[in-house]
């Protein structure tokens, strides 16, 4: 079996102190040429009119709103902004995520990186939203095998990452699981606040 990453997610905290001024320019949104804000699949859909996004239409929409909820705002952003190959990337410090529009012409891709980014959301609301910290939600014995090989391969040199993904990538295939955890978190929400 293939398996194709659906986004390369390192701590995007990480990142910005490492490696990238352009994401943390993106990050603090001081760089606007490229980056806007994802309200709904329309957004999407003018970009790449040759692109079908009906089948995710309601999956994707249902995720921005109940982001959205939760406090977290999606962008989709130029190339330029990303290191090679990453699809998206989640930033806990300024809880929002951003999409590579240079993916997301592709209906499949495009759910799966909103999964995949929505997981570290509700990892990161069940740590404590207002933090810095990923907590797991899926045990890594419910991980498939395959899967734990891909992430381990990926995430090779940094491994305090790995549970984080694995968890990450199985919800990206997973059609409902990131909703039910980030529906999870705005009642956690409701609950405490």
């Amino acid at each position: 079996m293939t398996f194709a990453a659906p986004s390369y997610s390192k701590s995007f905290n990480e990142i910005i102190q490492r490696k990238s001024y352009t994401l943390e320019c993106m990050a603090s949104r001081k760089c606007k040429d490229g980056v806007r804000q994802v309200n709904d699949i329309s957004d999407i859909a003018n970009i790449y009119p040759d692109s079908d996004y009906n089948i995710i239409a309601n999956e994707f929409n249902r995720m921005l709103i109940t982001l959205d909820r939760i406090g977290v705002k999606v962008f989709l952003a130029d190339e330029k902004y990303f290191p090679a190959h990453f699809r998206g990337i989640y930033s806990t410090s300024r809880n929002n995520f951003y999409i590579n529009q240079s993916y997301m012409d592709d209906a499949s891709t495009l759910i799966a990186t909103m999964r995949h980014e929505g997981w570290h959301v509700a990892q990161d609301c069940k740590a404590g939203i207002d933090n810095r910290e990923l907590g797991l939600i899926i045990p890594e014995e419910n991980i498939p095998e395959y899967l734990k090989e891909v992430v381990e391969e990926i995430y090779y040199d940094e491994p305090n990452q790995i549970p984080y993904e694995q968890g990450a990538f199985w919800a990206s295939m997973k059609k409902g699981a990131t909703q039910y955890a980030l529906d999870v978190c705005v009642m956690k929400k409701l609950y405490f606040d």
